[in-house]
């Protein structure tokens, strides 16, 4: 997954499509609150959206 969101971030106009209409943005994936699943595992924000939404990356 890591090399995925890599490819995204190099390739400007990937980036570019998925901001818009896809309201998909790398630059948003710092998350306000600790999320945490009740199994342990950590979870990393790596984007998110205009709405307040957070792309989480399982660990």
């Amino acid at each position: 997954m890591e090399s995925l969101i890599a490819a995204v971030r190099e390739q400007e106009e990937a980036a570019r499509i998925l901001a818009w209409p896809g309201d998909f943005d790398l630059d948003r994936g710092d998350h306000v609150e600790e999320v945490h699943l009740t199994s342990g595992a950590a979870l990393e924000g790596f984007a998110g959206d205009g709405a307040g939404g957070h792309v989480l990356l399982l660990r």
